[in-house]
């Protein structure tokens, strides 16, 4: 082989190498933005979680409030028994006198 024959294959090995990474290298790279949002998406996960919580949180009542609101529903429904409890004896009176 000659020299200038020599330094052509030379030549063509190297194209074809610079060739081959131009065509590889957007699958490398999207390897590589796979490979790291793995560790950054569960962050960004965690940090949606938060927030929705957060969100959540902000939107219910809070627990002492809930606990305040039974206990007032409780004592209405004991008043109510105990409205009730005299309109039916008055009622039973009123027909004792009556009948």
């Amino acid at each position: 082989m000659t020299e200038s024959g020599e330094f052509a294959m030379w030549v063509a090995i190297g194209a074809g190498q610079i060739a081959f990474w131009f065509a590889v290298s957007p699958i490398i790279r999207a390897f590589a933005d796979r490979i790291s949002r793995r560790g950054g998406a569960a962050v960004e996960r965690l940090e949606q979680l938060e927030s929705r919580l957060a969100a959540l949180e902000g939107r219910s009542p809070i627990t002492g409030e809930v606990e305040l609101q039974q206990a007032r529903l409780g004592e209405l429904e004991e008043r109510l028994d105990f409205a009730e409890r005299l309109l039916t004896q008055q009622t039973g009176a009123q027909r004792g006198e009556t009948g």
